[in-house]
């Protein structure tokens, strides 16, 4: 095409009929040009005017290649012929669309000034001829798929090529329009077709399909959970690449090009080699193994290893060992100490009536019968502690206290309501035990509306109050109070009892079942040496995470209670440690986790401690009374453990010792000046402490502080004895089999020292107390409790019975109806001032030690007050 140097000359040409001459050379320019930029795709083109240039969107991307100069060049000399000088833009839009060569198409001449029309067919050419150039051109749209955005800086592989592409033909005749997911392309068939081919080959080269593995379920399970991340890594690096998702049905979805890319990675990180497998079989580890599972497998993960892990669990029985008896406090003696009654417990007549002051119709019953000055003392003391534990008056009733304790139901679980039942019992008897009362009488508990099996309310009260008998070292006569309508009930606690005094324990209470887990381990890999590795940390994990501690010739154990036996087991299985204990040989084995073994062997060194403690006290205050003064007459014994803290605090030369009571009130005892003040009230009273008590004459050695010898016939001191019993029993038995001496250390050191405190000289007596077998073996470990006694009558007063007739102490002696055996006991009774008694008394008036009926009977109400020193069994 020629270089246009004069418009008017070239416009005259046009206009002379030449026309459809300039266009067809125009076409063959073209077509030319267009196969020359093909074959020579490296020329560089430099637009001119691009703010005329085509945008549908503020994001398009326009390219202009050599034909937009050419057809500029057509437009510019076909205005030229016209006299006129339009946009670029409007005339390329004129231009590309068809419709602009209509005859009757006008055009505005931005030059002229001045409204100026013209026609197509003033050129001199037919549309036969412009239909023919307009067909060498083409407009075509081309979509790209969804995830390929050619207008964002962080382009997909996909669109990074298309804009390769569109570089690398600048040089063609082509106009090319880029959107975000859409290509415009304009200009001559055959480039636009080759354009199109291209793409074509690009999209189809970065199209996504899926493709299927050959893997088994363990090979994706192991890919899924062991190469999570570098699968994720793989989605990253490809763009269009599912791999995640789709692996759990053996596929993965990935552009065409990157197929033999990425197969042949998951294929070789899913070649799993031969398992190992192994069990763990440390015992140890099986109490905690189902905790530690999670932890296994992700050692495995650290060395890219699966771990698979099969659990069997079975339930273990772990025997809880009995403790030895101490003073001859056996689960037979406690047992007999305990029972069971079908009354009302208003007419309970013992030291204590226990009431659970959470239910109101109880309290209100008992109150009411009590009368309104114990009602009024009740109110007036449940205003200020209704959540504590507090004793008042018995008023009208036949007990000497009531005790108040509110009962806090638990039913959170159904251990929580057992141990709930415990505490209930457990506070009362150590109450008891702690106010020095001899007899408590329990409610039992409405079954019925707690909706629980009546039989677990019997087993967990009855086993609590002879594991708190045992736990004391002390037989307390404890009673269980059914209402008459509650047959079933009182029927079921009987045949408890029946069994514990057979010395039967319910399974729960003597075994604890506990769950034992062995783990069957898999290590799956697709590296041998990391499948080895993993198996040696496996181990080493196992073996830091327990412990195994044993203890040898711990001979204190044989000083444990049964409730510290009972409360240190069940302390172990409750962070999952095995105690192995062996009472007899002084051998303690623990075994579970690391920490948790060392929690459980701190708290042995601490009862350890605590029961050295208690042995120690024991020892150094077994012959020694302390007691302060309670007015001109009276002296009051410490109790026995505060007596043996006292000593101690003693003999380590302490200038005071300090201590609170069971009300709270504080006190200081001052050794120097043998005082004790009130620090409350400053009131001061004298100490005095008594040692060195001489025993009977005719004691003999002991190894335990309670024994039971025979008395040689042959001698004086079973002459004596026999001429006692002889002088009213002559003719009314026909044997006496034999008679014992009774050697109860403690039992007659608190008689003796009650007997050197007491002001009243010359009134010890020897009596007699007859009673069943079983009361005896009562009476023999620990004293003449006014519960045990009971049965002897009530006439003169409610306390122990005795009688300077054997006679009348032979008709309470009730016969053993196996051998016809009878038991009667000699005792020193320190009678004191005795007046006559009644039925009604509880303890005998102020002034006064016992009371009597005027001739032989003699009622004491003192646990000290008596002491049994022989039993006559015979026939």
């Amino acid at each position: 095409m020629s270089s246009i140097t004069d418009n008017e000359q070239i416009g005259r040409e046009i206009m002379n009929g030449d026309f459809d001459r300039y266009l067809n050379e125009m076409t063959g320019f073209l077509i030319q040009q267009s196969q020359t930029s093909i074959s020579t795709k490296s020329r560089s083109n430099t637009f001119t005017d691009m703010s005329e240039l085509p945008v549908n969107n503020e994001q398009s991307i326009t390219y202009q290649i050599p034909i937009a100069r050419d057809l500029d060049d057509i437009l510019r000399d076909t205005d030229l012929a016209l006299t006129m000088t339009q946009p670029n833009a409007l005339r390329r839009k004129s231009f590309i669309d068809p419709g602009i060569f209509s005859c009757q198409h006008t055009f505005q001449s931005g030059l002229a000034g001045a409204d100026k029309s013209t026609v197509f067919h003033d050129l001199c050419t037919t549309n036969d001829i412009l239909d023919k150039f307009i067909k060498n051109f083409i407009l075509l749209d081309i979509s790209l798929p969804f995830s390929s955005d050619l207008t964002i800086a962080n382009k997909s592989y996909l669109a990074q090529d298309i804009l390769k592409l569109v570089d690398q033909i600048q040089s063609q005749n082509i106009l090319i329009i880029l959107e975000q997911r859409c290509i415009h392309l304009f200009g001559l068939n055959d480039i636009v077709k080759e354009v199109e081919k291209q793409i074509e080959e690009i999209k189809t080269k970065y199209e996504s399909s899926m493709v299927k593995l050959s893997l088994e379920p363990k090979q994706i399970k192991f890919l899924l959970d062991i190469y999570y991340n570098e699968l994720k890594a793989l989605e990253t690096n490809y763009n269009d690449t599912t791999i995640i998702e789709n692996l759990k049905n053996g596929e993965f979805i990935a552009s065409t090009y990157v197929h033999d890319r990425i197969e042949p990675e998951i294929i070789t990180l899913a070649s799993l080699c031969t398992p190992i497998d192994f069990e763990i079989q440390e015992e140890a580890f099986g109490l905690i193994a189902h905790n530690e599972c999670i932890n296994l497998k992700n050692i495995g993960r650290q060395y890219k290893c699966q771990i698979d892990i099969q659990m069997k669990t079975t339930n273990k029985i772990c025997e809880i060992p009995k403790a030895l008896p101490q003073d001859h406090i056996s689960n037979k003696l406690t047992a007999a100490a305990i029972k069971i009654y079908k009354n009302d417990l208003a007419k309970q007549k013992v030291d204590l009536i226990v009431i659970y002051s959470t239910s109101m119709y109880l309290c209100d019953s008992i109150l009411k019968q009590a009368g309104q000055s114990v009602k009024n003392e009740y109110e007036k003391i449940a205003k200020i502690s209704s959540l504590e534990p507090f004793e008042i008056n018995s008023g009208n009733l036949s007990c000497r206290k009531l005790l108040f304790l509110p009962w806090e139901i638990n039913q959170t679980s159904q251990e929580a309501f057992y141990q709930s039942i415990r505490n209930f019992v457990s506070k009362a008897i150590q109450h008891a035990i702690k106010t020095h009362h001899t007899s408590i009488a329990f409610p039992s508990i409405n079954c019925e509306k707690l909706n629980i099996d009546k039989n677990i309310i019997a087993n967990e009260m009855l086993v609590e109050a002879q594991t708190q008998l045992l736990s004391a070292n002390i037989l307390l006569q404890i009673n269980f109070v059914i209402l008459p309508e509650h047959i079933d009930i009182f029927e079921i606690f009987q045949a408890k009892l029946e069994s514990l005094q057979r010395g039967n324990l319910e399974t729960k209470d003597i075994q604890i079942q506990y769950s034992f887990t062995k783990l069957k381990i898999t290590i799956l890999s697709n590296n041998i040496e990391k499948q080895e590795e993993c198996k040696k940390a496996l181990n080493y994990y196992v073996q830091q995470s327990i412990s195994v501690r044993e203890h040898f010739k711990q001979d204190l154990l044989k000083k444990w209670t049964q409730l510290a036996i009972n409360t240190f087991y069940r302390y172990c299985f409750d962070r999952h440690v095995i105690p192995n204990m062996d009472i007899l040989i002084g051998y303690l084995k623990l075994f579970g986790s690391k920490e948790s073994v060392t929690e459980a062997e701190n708290e042995y060194y601490r009862e350890q401690v605590k029961q050295s403690e208690q042995a120690r006290l024991i020892t150094i205050a077994q012959d020694i009374i302390w007691a302060f003064k309670i007015d001109d007459k009276n002296w009051e014994k410490y109790p026995p453990e505060l007596n043996a803290h006292i000593e101690d605090a003693y003999l380590t030369k302490l200038p005071t010792y300090q201590y609170t009571d069971d009300q709270f009130v504080e006190y200081i005892i001052d050794f120097e000046h043998n005082i004790e003040t009130c620090v409350n009230s400053q009131l001061q009273r004298p100490i005095i402490r008594h040692d060195g008590f001489d025993l009977p004459e005719y004691w003999q050695v002991q190894k335990e502080s309670i024994a039971q010898f025979s008395v040689q016939e042959n001698s004086i001191e079973y002459k004596e004895i026999r001429a006692l019993f002889d002088k009213t029993m002559i003719n009314k038995y026909t044997t006496l089999l034999r008679i014992d001496r009774i050697q109860n250390k403690q039992w007659y050191m608190q008689y003796n020292s009650y007997k050197s405190f007491s002001p009243k000289k010359n009134t010890e007596k020897k009596l007699f107390h007859g009673c069943p077998k079983d009361s005896a073996e009562l009476i023999i470990n620990s004293f003449f409790n006014r519960s045990f006694t009971g049965i002897n009558g009530t006439a003169y007063g409610q306390g122990a019975y005795f009688s300077t007739n054997a006679s009348y102490s032979h008709k309470h002696a009730q016969t053993n109806t196996l051998n016809d055996e009878r038991y009667m006991f000699v005792a020193n009774v320190l009678v004191g001032d005795s007046i006559r008694g009644n039925i009604n008394m509880k303890t005998p008036p102020s002034g006064f030690d016992s009371t009597t009926d005027g001739d032989h009977i003699f009622v004491t109400y003192r646990d000290d007050q008596a002491y049994a020193a022989y039993l006559i069994v015979y026939q």
